[in-house]
């Protein structure tokens, strides 16, 4: 650990010393670069940090994998099933929670990692699901320890707040964080129990629970939850020496970005949403509502591979950082200006781009109510009457 932290400081220096170097040639003799010290020392460390797990030749302290075991939550498909390949063949022992046990990402796990995955079947939602997983992990760890819990189960249901009845909101905090948390509780104590000094417990949240995004408000607040669960849960495991990682990746394709799912959900949300709301809305928003839904699905990444790279140097290394961003480095730049933008100018951003697709009624309505309650106001003044 101390060599590993050696040359993340060492790296850190060295980025501060150019960047340093360059502000003194600039601004020399001047009072000013005294100002500079601090922002370049958090910049270095910024930097650092991005640079620190793309640069292969630094070398790194690495977990030895050998009797230690790792359970994934949500390895039907995507970024879970591609993990417990990789972690498996990295030589840990993977419990791979399934929710279709006997299903073809379930089946391809066996036949690619053969004993050194044991498939659980594990809806996260459910006690009885999440008992019997315990069950099954104790009987299994065989002298193993329990060195991570990877909560990465999660759904995708795109519909503005108005549209649909609760299930929208219900469902997705049921499986994004409160299954994180059920599967989390129940656990951690194996972790603690089986003498894993320094386990890992970590979570996937997402940049929509930093920045919520318009039409996904559902689940953005199911990974806000997710990152405050995860930030409290990693101050009280302190003590314990287990820490709490949450991986926050941008939009990637997978199957929770899928066009025709999402499109099904929203038809779906549609029907069971309120006449007078419909009324208010009407089609030609909700046929823009798709248009603007299909434009942000379409710009998910398709490198899922940098999310499981992410993934895996949490269970893996000694030196972790608590919180990992997954993104494109266009993606890099939008939400560094969602951090420090004033709010009022996001919303009004957020409000122009969804604008752009065909929302003239409800727009058009507005206004119309707006103008009615200023005659209303006039006339009852005496006044002259508004056009």
């Amino acid at each position: 650990m101390i060599n590993t932290i050696g040359y993340y400081l060492a790296l850190v220096f060295t980025i501060f010393s150019v960047l340093f170097l360059f502000t003194w040639l600039t601004i020399y003799q001047s009072l000013t670069w005294l100002l500079f010290l601090g922002l370049i020392l958090y910049i270095s460390v910024c930097l650092a940090n991005i640079v620190w797990p793309k640069i292969e030749a630094i070398p790194k302290e690495l977990i030895e994998p050998k009797n230690k075991a790792v359970l994934i939550t949500g390895c039907d498909t995507g970024f879970g099933n591609k993990l417990a390949q990789r972690l498996a063949h990295y030589g840990f022992y993977v419990f791979a929670g399934c929710l279709q046990p006997e299903g073809p990402g379930a089946n391809q796990l066996r036949k690619s990692c053969r004993n050194a995955v044991k498939i659980i079947k594990l809806d996260v939602t459910s006690e009885d699901d999440v008992k019997a997983a315990i069950k099954v992990v104790e009987e299994q760890l065989k002298g193993r320890q329990l060195w991570a819990i990877v909560n990465n189960a999660g759904i995708l249901i795109s519909t503005e707040v108005e549209m649909g009845d609760m299930t929208s909101f219900n469902r997705q905090m049921e499986i994004n964080c409160l299954g994180t948390i059920r599967v989390t509780k129940g656990f951690v104590p194996l972790i603690r129990q089986s003498g894993s000094i320094g386990g890992r417990v970590i979570n996937v949240g997402s940049i929509a629970g930093r920045h919520c995004i318009p039409g996904m408000v559902a689940y953005s607040v199911s990974k806000a939850a997710v990152i405050s669960f995860s930030e409290g849960l990693r101050r009280e495991l302190k003590k314990w020496s287990i820490d709490v990682i949450t991986i926050e990746p941008h939009l990637f394709k997978t199957n929770l970005t899928n066009d025709e799912v999402q499109k099904k959900c929203l038809e779906e949300a549609w029907k069971v949403t309120p006449e007078s709301v419909k009324s208010d809305y009407g089609e030609a928003y909700l046929q823009g509502y798709q248009k603007f839904l299909n434009a942000v699905l379409d710009s998910a990444r398709p490198q899922v591979d940098s999310v499981v790279d992410t993934m895996v140097i949490a269970v893996t290394h000694a030196f972790v950082s608590p919180s990992y961003r997954v993104m494109g480095h266009l993606e890099r730049i939008r939400v560094a200006a969602y951090d420090y933008l004033p709010i009022r100018l996001l919303d009004l951003i957020s409000h122009h781009l969804i604008s752009c697709t065909s929302l003239t009624r409800p727009l058009l309505l507005l206004t119309k109510s707006s103008k009615t309650t200023i005659q209303l106001a006039t006339k009852s003044s005496g006044g002259i009457e508004a056009s």
